[in-house]
């Protein structure tokens, strides 16, 4: 009997410490998972969102034509100088993708870092220079954008603060001078993670 009840007090227990069941959930919402150690994706989602209304909002595009079209961004470097290991690019990306359906700027991408966007680029080069007999000059940028990613932490009383500051500047390429600069934070405290609301 001692044995039958231990046994149902074992699974009643592992009943209420069962895991949550896997689902969907909307990144930007902040429902996710908020980890006082890292930059998660909703962090990523309400820096690039902030960084993007301020953008926006400033005269930086404003006359910026080109006779062939929208004027030329390239994204220089983004750096993480935080103490987690993370793609700068989850950042990037977010915003170039709304500035490009925007239509106020075209996006170029870095040629010389590696990867496959120079292997696309060198490719499409070969390609026309065996069509045309000449070889595809880059068109250069209007624009660059480069910033970094910066962390701060605190605690008191077994609470922690973890702050990540976002910042960005938008330098117009024939002048060198910042036409648009941005800093963002977002602080997270709790004594744990935890899953937001």
């Amino acid at each position: 009997m001692k044995k039958l009840l231990l046994s149902a007090a074992l699974l009643s227990l592992a009943g209420c410490s069962s895991p949550r069941d896997a689902g969907y959930i909307e990144a930007n919402d902040g429902s996710g998972i908020v980890s006082l150690d890292a930059v998660n994706v909703q962090d990523f989602a309400l820096a690039a969102d902030m960084m993007l209304k301020s953008l926006y909002d400033s005269p930086a595009f404003v006359g910026a034509k080109r006779p062939d079209g929208s004027p030329i961004l390239m994204v220089g470097r983004v750096t993480n100088d935080t103490g987690s290991n993370f793609d700068t690019s989850q950042l990037v990306k977010k915003m170039t993708v709304s500035l490009t359906k925007s239509g106020k700027v075209r996006v170029a991408k870095a040629i010389g870092f590696g990867g496959p966007e120079d292997q696309a680029a060198a490719e499409a080069r070969k390609s026309q220079a065996a069509v045309t007999g000449e070889s595809a000059k880059p068109l250069l940028p209007d624009y660059t954008l480069s910033g970094k990613i910066l962390e701060n932490r605190a605690s008191a009383r077994g609470v922690q603060q973890a702050s990540y500051i976002f910042q960005l500047s938008l330098t117009e390429v024939k002048t060198g001078l910042a036409v648009w600069e941005e800093e963002k934070t977002i602080t997270k405290q709790g004594s744990r993670n935890s899953i937001g609301f």
